[in-house]
């Protein structure tokens, strides 16, 4: 019986999935860098044969910049095991200004529903037509929510 990791693999391999393979070859490479710089990294994709690495500090991309360049010669010549399919030429970095959006950072504004705590039991002593038949209302109002 296969286990989780053998069918994985399996899978990764297959044409259509694609995606995956590429997206676990750029985690392969991003392990390469400084754990403070990995802690950096926004996201990473691959376009027109070059590896882009979004960052969220402009500090990052300057060591990222320093550091690429020890790195890039010895990754071309011995690439990681996840990354003998993934084709690139060249490895960039740059800095985004936007925040990630997170599901927990997405508020819905919605109108607060309270329990009617009233019973609706008072004195309607006003004389005035208008004004009674608006309290008469609200009375009605809050009756109708309690049931």
């Amino acid at each position: 019986m296969k286990n989780s990791a053998q069918v994985l693999s399996h899978i990764v391999h297959q044409p259509q999935y694609k995606k995956l393979a590429q997206h676990q070859c750029i985690n392969a490479i991003k392990t390469l860098l400084p754990p403070h710089l990995q802690t950096m990294v926004s996201f990473a994709y691959v376009k027109h044969k070059v590896l882009y690495f979004v960052l969220n500090h402009p500090g990052a991309k300057q060591e990222f910049d320093i550091i690429i360049a020890s790195i890039k010669t010895p990754l071309k010549l011995y690439p990681p095991q996840k990354c003998q399919e993934l084709d690139f030429d060249d490895i960039r970095a740059y800095v985004s200004h936007k925040p990630v959006s997170k599901e927990s950072e997405l508020t819905i504004e919605t109108v607060p529903f309270y329990e009617e705590r009233a019973a609706g039991e008072f004195n309607n002593p006003v004389k005035n037509e208008k004004l009674h038949n608006i309290i008469e209302k609200i009375r009605a109002s809050i009756h109708d929510h309690q049931n």
